[in-house]
């Protein structure tokens, strides 16, 4: 099993997605208060929570892993910063 990390908020595509109904039905879906979302500028974002407690835990591999994230050694006890 792959340690993904989730992200908290979701794009309207990825709830869509998700949900497998089309895009306009989330927005519904946010004007009801059935999923919390909010406008970031000019696109909408949904607390990955709130979907969550409508269908439960979202799977890890729903998400796909983010190119160019490394993780740091387990053994680093320090990032020694070039000057």
């Amino acid at each position: 099993m792959t340690n993904v990390p989730q992200p908290l908020l979701l794009t309207v595509k990825e709830v869509a997605k998700l949900l497998r109904i089309h895009r306009p039905k989330v927005y519904d879906l946010i004007k009801a208060g059935t999923i919390e979302g909010f406008k970031l500028g000019s696109d909408w974002r949904v607390k990955r929570e709130s979907v969550e407690k409508l269908i439960g835990e979202i799977p890890e591999d729903f998400f796909p892993a983010q190119k160019g994230v490394k993780k740091a050694p387990a053994n680093v006890d320090h990032v020694k910063l070039a000057s």
